[in-house]
């Protein structure tokens, strides 16, 4: 594989097993609506894209009750995000190898800001970041290009060709050609190897490590 100088990661599916903390309030969000959920590829949506997109997407609601679902979500994800996570085998290695050779690392992920740095801190990764594109609880359906293109202005708008974006979903994948960047699809995470070749990733990874070879 190519060597980038600069790695933007996505974070829920791609550096952390965030799905148990994402799913159960999932779940608690849609039955204060009045919803039962247990369709766990309908759950599996909601990792990776904005939350606001995947509620509308799948439950037909309007802006305003998912504004109010989001909310919901947040009222249980706040208080179970970090003990509902798990860091992907081979993830704290490979940030750490990354950042021996110089490389710079930043995350841009549609979570939240603060959880994205609450989870991190959870499991001491944080350490290996020079910087997070993230969203704010404001706002909550930023495009995947805008907060890639968050990174590439924070890094002094770099060649492109030094840079590239690694996610599990197509969304991550999308972002990536919309910005003019090389991806790699992890589909160690969410996506599937042919949602990932169909989105167009450049590489493809089995488990993290496969970004040092």
């Amino acid at each position: 594989m190519k060597e980038y100088n600069y790695y933007l990661f996505d974070f829920d599916g791609t550096l952390c097993d965030t799905t148990e903390g994402i799913f159960n309030s999932v779940i608690y969000s849609l039955k204060c609506f009045g919803i039962t959920e247990n369709d766990m590829e309908k759950l599996r949506f909601f990792v990776g894209p904005p939350l606001f997109e995947s509620y509308k997407t799948l439950y037909n609601v309007s802006d305003d009750d998912a504004k109010w679902l989001i909310e919901k979500y947040r009222e249980r994800y706040r208080k179970k995000a970090a003990e509902e996570s798990s860091v992907y085998p081979g993830v704290i290695t490979l940030l750490a190898e990354l950042k021996k050779k110089g490389k710079k690392i930043a995350i841009a992920s549609s979570k939240p800001e603060f959880f994205v740095n609450e989870i991190s801190k959870h499991h001491n990764i944080d350490i290996y970041y020079d910087f997070v594109s993230a969203e704010s609880f404001k706002n909550n359906h930023s495009s995947k290009k805008e907060l890639i293109e968050s990174c590439l202005e924070f890094f002094g708008n770099p060649p492109k060709e030094d840079v590239l974006m690694i996610g599990d979903r197509f969304y991550d994948i999308d972002g990536a050609t919309a910005a003019g960047l090389d991806s790699a699809g992890a589909v160690y995470g969410f996506g599937t190897e042919e949602e990932l070749t169909k989105a167009g990733a450049t590489h493809i990874l089995y488990k993290p490590c496969d970004l040092l070879k």
